[in-house]
């Protein structure tokens, strides 16, 4: 009984300490709040961030189907220029066939040489026979290879169709799961309370008031901004992007009503005459990589997971000078120029053409 009392006393003492250590928690609401409100943010900026990268991964996708869609085209032109082609060899062939046999066939036409006046006139006429029997040759030759042709192309054609029904479910998987991580964090903000909420768009504009201080201080350190004259091509360009400031983000959108990141720099850069490929992670590859104290207005700004790997690269944004940037940010926000953020940040890339 002894040994009962003892540890009915010891769990009433834990749970007694237990209240105790939670008391003030409990007695504290706003820094409950706080708490959920921080927990909150750090989900959907990571949800923020997986849409990214699942957006990144549709857009590569669709650019590959509308690329095979492109080649199928192409194929298809190509199988009907060939039966064409084919056709009328065999019109041709036809009509030598009838001209032949018109003429007393093979033999018939021999036999004009053999009834010559004189050897010169012979010759003459054995020549035309012989340019008769070689076009005949040529034109069935050419038949066979239009044949041949069509037969390849129809071949490529049935791989393009496999790989274009491929892609087409790659390209919905792709757009299913941008969609399931919109409709996730639209839960978590849902369920949360408006003081949790507020407190949220608090801790974000802190937050990003004190990015946007630490990039400044990395620029200021990194060499004076401004010494890099942008080019025409370049200032073209993010005067473009400048217009569309306001317009909406959409995921795999490329304008002109409404962009996602890497849509915005390559719409901008299409208005400037340079064609850039559709994802950011394509256009890193693309022109000459920069160092932080070189930007100059115009040059390509990119976000990666891991700053060591490029493959793991899902934003881009267009340097404006002086510390700004012009960006398409995430699904909820609008293009806007806005401070230059450093974390997550990979490098910059100064595109050629």
């Amino acid at each position: 009984m002894r040994w009962g009392r003892r540890v009915a006393l010891a769990g009433g003492l834990a749970v007694a300490l237990s209240w105790a250590g939670t008391a003030p928690a409990l007695s504290d609401p706003l820094g409950s709040a706080r708490a959920r409100a921080t927990a909150l943010r750090a989900q959907v900026d990571r949800l923020n961030v997986q849409a990214e990268i699942a957006a990144e991964e549709y857009d590569a996708a669709q650019a590959r189907f509308g690329d095979v869609v492109a080649r199928h085209l192409l194929a298809q032109r190509q199988l009907e220029t060939a039966a064409q082609g084919s056709q009328a060899g065999r019109a041709a062939a036809g009509s030598r066939v009838r001209a032949l046999y018109r003429a007393g066939g093979r033999l018939g036409l021999l036999s004009t040489v053999i009834s010559a006046p004189n050897v010169s006139e012979a010759l003459n006429r054995y020549h035309a026979v012989q340019h008769v029997f070689s076009g005949d040759a040529a034109a069935l030759r050419q038949t066979e290879t239009f044949q041949q042709g069509a037969a390849a192309i129809e071949g490529r054609l049935a791989a393009l169709a496999a790989e274009q029904t491929k892609l087409e479910r790659e390209v919905t998987r792709r757009a299913d799961r941008v969609r399931a991580l919109l409709a996730q964090q639209q839960t978590l903000l849902a369920a949360a309370d408006a003081h949790v909420l507020e407190l949220v768009a608090q801790q974000r504009a802190a937050a990003e008031a004190a990015a946007a201080a630490r990039a400044a201080a990395q620029l200021a350190a990194a060499g004076p901004l401004g010494n890099v004259a942008p080019s025409a091509v370049a200032q073209r360009a993010l005067a473009a992007a400048t217009t569309q400031i306001g317009k909406p983000y959409q995921w795999g959108a490329t304008g002109p009503a409404s962009f996602d990141c890497s849509g915005l720099t390559g719409w901008a850069y299409a208005q400037a005459g340079v064609s850039l490929p559709r994802t950011s992670r394509q256009q890193w590859l693309v022109g000459t990589h920069v160092a932080l104290g070189e930007l100059a207005p115009g040059d390509l700004l990119f976000w990666a997971t891991d700053v060591a790997n490029p493959s793991t690269i899902h934003h881009v944004a267009i340097y404006a000078g002086a510390g700004q940037m012009v960006a398409a940010p995430h699904t909820g926000a609008l293009v806007q120029q806005q401070p230059v953020y450093l974390d997550g940040y990979i490098g910059a890339v100064r595109p050629t053409g």
